[in-house]
Parts: structure tokens; sequence; C-alpha cells
């Protein structure tokens, strides 16, 4: 491959990125970027996403469309279920003997739709086994379980497996359902303009806001260019790892020189589980880790743990600064997934290249270090 192909490539893109920029300059200007859902902040908690979504599933809705964005959100996912949309109702974090169901969709024909809505939390265990278990016993006329994600990834193994479910995506399913509820709401301008608000933000979420005609200038540049397109996918494991060593490596030793801490890698680019840990000369088996158990760089979180694996500690308790994820034998000072940067994806390495990925982590394991030193808590 030519390097001059390559260099060609990436100068059409950059035009067409610089372009995009200026539509989007002017969209915000005449007010067309606004979003309310963007305004309240709601883009990581899966309970507001859910609540949304369920308000306009409910046949019984404010919306005043009664089954409509039902049937046609069980029609956009391809559920089979013989499913009565005129006479369901619809819960979210409906409580269970073991647990809580993010919505659940429930007709007079003792019969379930079931959605496991994960924006960046991580599973918990036996999860989806649970949901499950309480279906089969309770709706003899059949079920469907759902498992919601930004990009529609499976669920893992300790939550889900044996379990029949299907994966639906924010990407794609969510967006494909609220464009046809678009298209089905003209003569309620009211509703259609907040579903088309809530769509915007989901299109953000999901990193997919650039403008058709831009997109479609893109895709023919990258038609063109085909043969340095494939060189650069077949490249991106090597990427990645030149990102690493150059932007993030170096930022991050500096950074725990500056702070007194030590910085160590594990396994990163091998098999198994990876990531890395900051843990000051006195913590002799402990630190604060940004890891992941899988070994694709997806799913990174946050935690206090020991290289060792558990970490001796008598009294466990959740940061504040940490979510709702609870705390064992491993992470005895509970866990946080870390929101947009969970994947070591495209996006994300461009984060790493301009420095956002790694402000975002130093300023979350500063904000750790405070709570220990303020809460006392111990680190052996």
């Amino acid at each position: 491959m030519e390097k001059g192909l390559i260099i060609k490539l990436l100068n059409e893109i950059d035009v067409i990125l610089q372009q995009e920029k200026v539509k989007k300059d002017e969209s915000l200007k005449r007010g067309e970027r606004f979003s309310i859902f963007e305004t309240l902040g709601v883009a990581h908690y899966e309970v507001t996403h859910s609540t949304i979504i369920a308000s306009f599933l409910d046949p019984k809705g404010k919306h005043g469309q009664g089954d409509k964005f039902l049937k046609l959100f069980l029609s956009t996912i391809g559920d089979k279920t013989d499913f009565n949309t005129e006479k369901s109702t619809v819960t979210t974090e409906f409580p269970f003997d073991n647990g809580r169901m993010d919505i659940l969709i429930e007709d007079d024909q003792n019969k379930a739709i079931i959605i496991e809505n994960k924006i960046y939390a991580g599973d918990q265990s036996e999860q989806l086994k649970r949901y499950r278990d309480y279906a089969v016993n309770q709706y003899k006329n059949g079920f469907s379980l759902y498992y919601l994600t930004l990009d529609g990834h499976e669920a893992s193994l300790n939550s889900a497996d044996g379990v029949k479910y299907e994966c639906v995506s924010y990407r794609r399913d969510i967006l494909n359902w609220l464009e046809n509820s678009i298209k089905e709401s003209a003569t309620t301008p009211l509703v259609r303009e907040t579903i088309i608000q809530y769509r915007n933000h989901i299109k953000q979420l999901t990193r997919q806001d650039m403008e058709t005609i831009s997109k479609d200038e893109l895709m023919k540049c990258m038609a063109d260019n085909a043969e340095a397109v494939a060189a650069i996918c077949n490249s991106q494991e090597q990427y990645k790892k030149h990102v690493y060593e150059t932007f993030v490596l170096p930022r991050f030793e500096k950074f725990s020189k500056d702070k007194g801490l030590t910085f160590v890698g594990i396994n990163l680019f091998g098999s198994g589980q990876r990531g890395f840990y900051f843990r000051r000369q006195e913590w002799k088996n402990s630190g604060i880790f940004i890891w992941t158990d899988k070994s694709d760089e997806r799913d990174f979180y946050c935690g206090v743990s020991s290289p060792e694996g558990k970490m001796n500690v008598e009294k466990k308790t959740k940061l504040d600064c940490f979510s709702k994820q609870g705390s064992d034998d491993y992470w005895p000072y509970g866990t946080k997934p870390l929101d947009k940067y969970m994947n070591w994806d495209v996006d994300t390495l461009a984060e790493m290249v301009n420095g956002n990925y790694m402000k975002y982590i130093e300023d979350l394991i500063l904000e750790v270090l405070r709570e220990l030193e303020s809460k006392k808590l111990p680190m052996p």
C-alpha cells in the first residue's frame, strides 16, 4: 500500500470533517441542537433512559397515542410474542424477590416483555438468569427477554449463561424505533418534537450525529479509496498499542510522579484480564485499578483492589464517587464503569490522542484518593 494513497484519504476525510464542524456550528446557532435530555444530563443513567423509553411504550401514556409506539417498538425489534398491546401495562424498576427489572411490559393474556437496559453499568451476578427464572414461573403463556445496550453486545456469561435472550441496541434498534415513531407523529407536533430531541440525544450518545450529507460524502470517499481504508482498518490493533505507548503511558507516568504514585500496567494487549493501576509506596498490596475482565479492551471500570486478587479489608463500604456496583472481596469499596471510555474503540483512541481520556482518568484517580483519605479507609 502506497503511503501517498493513505495520506490522500486522510486529507479528504479531514475536509469532510471540517465541513461537518461548520454545519454543526451553524445548526447550533439556529437552536437545532438544543436537547432538554442533554441539558438534564441523562446520558449515563439507565434508570432515566428506561423511564423515557417506557413513557413512550405505555399505551396509557400522556402522549395520547395509545399502543402506537409499543407496536412500532415490537415490530422494530422483531418480537415474535403474540402480544396484546392494547391491553398492556408498562412498569419500570419492577421489584421481585431477586432484583429489579428495568422495563416490564405485561398484557392481559399472562405474557410479558422484559428489557434489561445497560448504558455503561456492568452485569450483576446471574442477572438475566434471575429474570428468566421469575418469568418462567410467572408468565405461563410466554415471555421475551431483551438485553439493551449501546452497541448490541451480548451479556456476560456470569449473567446469562444458558438463558435465551435477544440483544438490542440503542445504535440500531432504538434509533430505528424513534425514527419510525417520528414519522407516525406528524399530527401531534409536541410529541413529535420530544421524540426528535430524544432521537438526537441517542445519536450523540452512540456517536452517530454526523449529518446525512456529510456521512454520504464520507462513505463515497472511503469507497473511492478502498485499499487505503482496508490498510487502516487492518492496522487497528497496532494503532491501539501505538496510541497507548505514545500518548497514554508517558502521560500517566508523569502524572504518577507528580502525585507521588507508581503506575503499573498488567497484561495490556495480552490475553485474559488486563488493565493498569496506581499505588502509593506505603500501600504494600493494594491500588486504584482501571480494569477489565474482558480480553479485547472492552468494559473497563475503576475500583480499589489488590494485584494479588482479593483485598484483605475487614469492612466493605462503597465509595461515594463510585456507582451502585456492590462491594465484594475483590473490590471492597465498589466499582465504577468508565462511562463513555469503557471501551478502547476508535472514538476513545481519538480521546487518548487529544488527552481527554487521560484527564478523565486522572480526575477520577484524584477523586478516589481524596475519598480514601477523608474516610481514612485502609489500603493494606
